[in-house]
């Protein structure tokens, strides 16, 4: 009875100093396990209230040592009776009482429900107290754990759902509140209530776990939405995911973990499936997405965001199936996981696959104005940059065809030879085979070997820049494709300059001179004008012609001019033979007329 004497007392700090004599009490009660420990444990609280001090004399003594837990059963039921109706009051009162969640409160509360567990076994009263305080217990436990959802919603005004990178608070407990939560589990588990905690417990801990995950921007979204999702909006859902996967399991579901150990400390295999219970819903959540995108249209813009996804589940693999504990949990989402990873690979494969055959299966029949880069080469080439990127991850999926790293090396100057090494060469090769084909849209050769140069010349720098790409391509690569790039150049200038230096000019390809057949002598004003009327066509189609790369440009326009140049100063050299009225061109115009060349915008000489 002193507990509810303590509770009614006529000043709120005489009331205050009666409930912390109450709960000492309680605690020489809870704690001793024999007569001197109990005068042990007053004699050291009477020296902060000498009010405590009868308490330690050996009839106080006595109380606390007989009512051990050795000793219960020998208690007189008179007093024990007594213990059971000052429990039920308490319990009553709170249960009735809506400004009873005030900490000394419940701790009246929690020691009123210790005793009346402590006689359950043996007292229907007792029994009955204890699950009349149970619905209280319950909404007390999920009182603490909803506080966490409450800050959670205050704090997701500062997520961007367009910044995935920006990471929202969980709704984790503080230190004090999964202490709080632990003491009443206890209370319910003692009680064998552990069913109905766990109920409470995964229902608010799963809603908090879902409000984490949607501030990330990942909602629940159907394999039909999926499929027939645009892709700009998948696109983002993809990376939005890929970044989601990893906070959930090293954050969210860390600390869910941590959480339940703390909470079921006394009943662990319990705590073990409230945990797998809570993380379901989410876990299966993030892999029916990624399930939907693997068994969605195959799609070469997917490349990229696929292989994120796939990276960033198999990088949070391990830690998320040591999560779990008990064989029947951890198999499960250990072959949840492997199911999703392996259909991400399998849709990799195909989808690297079907990018070969739409290189090789690229019909368009438009010739890309001035020979300039194909579209398509810069879209290989930056798909390959990123494959290049992600050659690790590549080399997993697509497997080794049995080939020896070191004799291949050897064969491919220095080249790896691994899996992704073999995709993109053939890639590559797939895509050079196919602007081969394209250049035969072109009428005019000199053309068809500028296209061809522009574009081989763009692969040849993309590699080059890329440690990646070169890496995996190897030195002799670059060297090869280089020299394939002085081919196509020779094969412009013979196309281009052949008839104009050999035919007006007296000069061979090389702009050497050439001597005529011998009775052969042509007219001398006719090589004046036939050059003229050449080169007037030559600038008006050639500065049409577009050789992207300045670096290249340049030295296109200095592999002419080192040809044209010196035979047209020898040409100007036989002046008498060339009528003034014919030489419409100066040497100084010539050279000043090849800086317009290959700048794609076309111009006329007027003569």
């Amino acid at each position: 009875m002193e507990r509810q004497s303590a509770s009614s007392s006529s000043s709120p700090l005489d009331a205050g100093q009666e409930r912390v004599m109450a709960a000492a009490k309680h605690i020489v009660k809870s704690l001793a396990v024999s007569k001197n420990a109990a005068d042990d444990m007053m004699h050291f609280l009477s020296t902060f209230d000498p009010r405590l001090h009868p308490l330690s004399s050996p009839e106080a003594g006595d109380e606390a040592s007989d009512s051990g837990p050795d000793d219960a059963p020998g208690r007189g039921g008179e007093e024990e009776e007594e213990e059971i109706a000052a429990a039920e009051e308490v319990i009553r009162r709170c249960n009735s009482s809506s400004s009873s969640s005030e900490l000394i409160g419940m701790m009246d509360y929690l020691y009123a429900v210790d005793d009346a567990i402590a006689a359950a076994g043996h007292s229907a009263r007792a029994a009955a107290a204890v699950h009349t305080a149970m619905p209280r217990l319950e909404e007390e436990v999920r009182s603490l754990l909803s506080s966490s959802l409450r800050r959670l919603s205050l704090s997701s005004d500062d997520v961007d759902e367009a910044t995935p990178s920006a990471s929202p608070r969980h709704g984790t407990l503080s230190p004090d509140a999964t202490a709080s939560v632990r003491c009443v589990a206890d209370r319910m588990l003692r009680a064998g209530y552990g069913p109905e905690l766990a109920q409470v417990y995964v229902s608010v801990r799963r809603d908090a776990l879902a409000e984490s995950v949607a501030l990330l921007g990942v909602e629940a979204v159907a394999i039909e939405e999926v499929i027939r999702m645009e892709w700009n909006v998948l696109d983002q859902k993809m990376r939005r995911w890929s970044h989601a996967v990893r906070a959930v399991v090293r954050t969210f579901l860390a600390g869910e973990r941590l959480l339940c150990d703390e909470v079921f400390e006394s009943d662990k295999e319990l705590g073990h499936e409230c945990f797998a219970d809570v993380a379901r819903g989410c876990v299966l959540q993030l892999l029916g997405f990624a399930d939907a995108v693997a068994v969605s249209a195959r799609a070469t813009e997917k490349l990229y965001r696929t292989v994120g996804m796939y990276e960033a589940l198999t990088d949070v693999q391990p830690e998320l199936e040591a999560l779990f504990s008990g064989d029947g949990a951890r198999e499960f989402f250990a072959g949840e996981v492997s199911s999703t990873v392996e259909q991400l690979g399998s849709t990799l494969r195909h989808t690297i696959e079907e990018f070969g055959h739409a290189i090789h299966g690229e019909a368009s029949r438009k010739a890309v104005h001035g020979g300039e880069i194909h579209p398509m080469t810069r879209y290989v080439l930056n798909y390959c940059g990123l494959l290049a990127d992600s050659h690790g991850t590549l080399d997993v999926v697509l497997g080794d065809a049995g080939l020896d790293d070191a004799d291949e090396a050897s064969t491919n100057g220095g080249a790896t030879s691994t899996p992704s090494a073999r995709c993109i060469r053939e890639l590559l090769t797939l895509l050079l085979h196919k602007i081969n084909d394209k250049s035969r849209l072109y009428d005019d050769a000199g053309l068809q070997n500028i296209f061809l140069m522009n574009n081989l010349y763009y692969v040849v720098q993309k590699v080059r820049e890329s440690p990646p790409l070169r890496e995996l391509l190897g030195d002799d690569w670059l060297r090869r494709h280089r020299g394939q790039i002085r081919q196509y150049e020779t094969a412009y200038l013979r196309a281009s300059w052949m008839a104009v230096l050999s035919t007006h000019l007296r000069r061979g390809d090389d702009g050497a001179a050439s001597r005529p057949a011998a009775g052969h002598r042509a007219p001398q004003g006719a090589s004046a004008k036939g050059f003229n009327a050449a080169f007037q066509e030559l600038y008006r189609a050639q500065t049409a012609w577009k050789v992207t790369d300045p670096q290249l440009r340049e030295e296109l326009r200095i592999a002419v001019s080192e040809r044209l140049i010196p035979a047209y100063r020898a040409f100007l050299g036989q002046g008498s033979r060339h009528p003034a009225r014919h030489v419409k061109c100066s040497l100084e115009d010539l050279e000043n007329y090849m800086l317009d060349f290959f700048e794609g915008v076309p111009k006329f000489v007027r003569w």
